[in-house]
């Protein structure tokens, strides 16, 4: 038997190679940057021509990026050409030796983060994509609730308490034109019903915030990738006021904005 800290030790008898895995709500990816596939387990990680920056380690550590170089045509960094996904993707990269017995018996992680941004080369042959650590996430500030008219919770959220399941629609795409979807059926509620809310693909995770409705026509701030033919549902949006907190779902005990603040600023007598 040939242990992993044994090679990872040596010189010599190293042979080190990394394998990423990529996940994106129910979606998989996994990647090596070594010349051939790897199979762990029951699974493969594909080969691809990854480029990474140094993985640091310390106090400081999870202060830093990290980039991924990858290949304008891999399948994962292709998707942000079109848009950046809602969803944020976790990177996993882990450390296996060749030689070890038994095979890969040891798997080390060395980086866990989520992907920050993606930035395309101006001859668009590579993507570059920049990573943080969980840990960098979490610790950016938060907004406060604020003392304003409008309702300072997120629609369907914890403090919100609509149930989403009881204002959605699902239909067909039945066409795509840019950042513009028809959806079957949409239109059987007046327009502008599902402004504020958003859409997603019934058999996938991703989603995308609806900006404006008209009819079955709704306009998304970001375009999807491929949806034509595809089932959605569509969930209502808020336009945070109390009329639509209270007219459309019925929700004013937990309305949470101040919706008698005075329009003029007893201060300095300014509307």
């Amino acid at each position: 038997m040939t242990s992993f800290d044994f090679l990872e030790s040596s010189a010599e008898a190293s042979r080190p190679l990394e394998i990423y895995t990529i996940t994106q709500g129910s979606q998989i990816y996994r990647y090596t940057s070594d010349s051939f596939e790897v199979t762990v387990g029951s699974y493969t990680w594909e080969a691809e021509g990854i480029e990474r920056g140094e993985v640091k380690f310390g106090p400081e550590a999870r202060n830093e990026t990290l980039t991924l170089t990858f290949p304008a045509t891999n399948r994962f960094a292709a998707a942000y050409a079109m848009s950046a996904s809602p969803e944020r993707a976790e990177v996993i990269i882990t450390r296996l030796q060749r030689d070890e017995s038994p095979t890969f018996n040891t798997q080390v992680v060395m980086y866990r983060g989520l992907i920050a941004s993606a930035v395309f080369s101006q001859d668009g042959a590579t993507v570059q994509i920049i990573c943080r650590t969980r840990e960098a996430s979490a610790s950016r500030a938060c907004p406060n609730y604020s003392y304003m008219g409008m309702c300072n919770h997120i629609l369907y959220g914890t403090g919100c308490g609509v149930n989403p399941a009881a204002y959605n629609h699902i239909g067909v795409v039945t066409a795509v034109s840019g950042n513009t979807i028809t959806v079957d059926g949409a239109s059987g509620q007046p327009d502008g019903y599902w402004t504020g809310g958003y859409v997603k693909p019934t058999a996938a995770s991703d989603f995308r915030l609806v900006i404006a409705h008209s009819g079955n026509v709704l306009t998304l701030l970001l375009p999807f990738d491929s949806v034509l033919g595809l089932d959605v549902q569509v969930f209502a949006g808020c336009d945070h006021t109390l009329n639509d907190c209270a007219n459309k779902f019925d929700n004013v005990q937990n309305y949470g904005g101040f919706a008698w603040v005075p329009n003029r600023n007893p201060f300095n007598g300014i509307d």
